[in-house]
């Protein structure tokens, strides 16, 4: 028996990273799974690798910040597996590193905060509706560190994640009487393709990140995984509106 037997799970942004080995330990877990990424190849590869292992998966192609996709994604769901139980909110990027409030192109800040904070919106959005009509379920959100730092260079992503888990406490309680309940994790650094660039190209940059962790590395796509698996498993069933930390002693270090 899995921790998520009969469960049908929907992850945005599971083509990679945090999303991708949280679906294939959903799977494991008995789940089925709903691949929400907007890179179609990469989508269908996780299909496949949870295949593979004798889970079932669908993808489905989703811009996140759009009102229709989120719909599509939630419909082809009860299309598929006739009911939805969890969603995890996971699609995010970092957005350009290095520039002041000053200094950073509207368009830049349109975009991220469009992905990172309207793609969570919309996707609660279109499956509360299915969740209520089932009985309840579970909302995860992706959040980070920076939502509780003031990190130099990335003044629109740490907006943006204080977004996240703000709005994650909201949805909590404006559906705690409806069965839903609704959490974030929050991972600092990350060894996944956000970062790529970063741990291959620039070192110093990827190595000074690293050392402001205690635990003194990166946080894995695993580690990220098993926190969301306690987080929509019914282990965590007396919790709703909190923010899980996945990140190595960062926050509560202090100076």
């Amino acid at each position: 028996m899995g921790k998520l037997d009969g469960k049908v799970a929907i992850i945005t942004g599971s083509g990679s990273g945090f999303g991708k080995a949280t679906a294939l330990l959903f799977a494991k877990e008995g789940a089925k799974i709903v691949i929400a990424d907007i890179v179609e190849d990469k989508g269908k590869a996780t299909v496949k690798d949870i295949e593979k292992e004798g889970g079932k998966a669908i993808f489905v192609k989703a811009d996140v910040t759009k009102a229709a996709d989120a719909e599509k994604m939630v419909k082809a769901t009860l299309d598929e597996f006739g009911k939805l139980d969890i969603l995890f909110n996971n699609a995010g990027i970092l957005g350009p590193m290095g520039p002041r409030v000053h200094e950073i192109d509207e368009a830049d800040i349109d975009k991220l905060m469009a992905i990172n904070v309207k793609g969570v919106f919309l996707g609660t959005k279109y499956a509360i509706p299915a969740m209520i009509k089932g009985g309840g379920g579970v909302i995860l959100n992706t959040g980070s560190d920076s939502a509780f730092h003031g990190n130099r260079g990335i003044p629109v992503y740490v907006a943006s994640k204080g977004a996240v888990v703000s709005f994650t406490r909201a949805v909590a309680m404006d559906y705690v009487n409806d069965g839903i309940r609704c959490n974030s994790v929050s991972p600092c650094v990350g060894k996944t393709p956000m970062h790529t660039k970063l741990f291959t190209e620039e070192l110093d940059v990827w190595n000074s990140a690293i050392s402001t962790v205690p635990m003194g590395r990166a946080a894995e796509p695993d580690d990220v995984a098993k926190a969301a698996l306690f987080l929509v498993s019914d282990d965590s069933s007396f919790i709703t509106g909190e923010n899980l930390m996945v990140d190595g002693g960062t926050l509560v270090k202090g100076l």
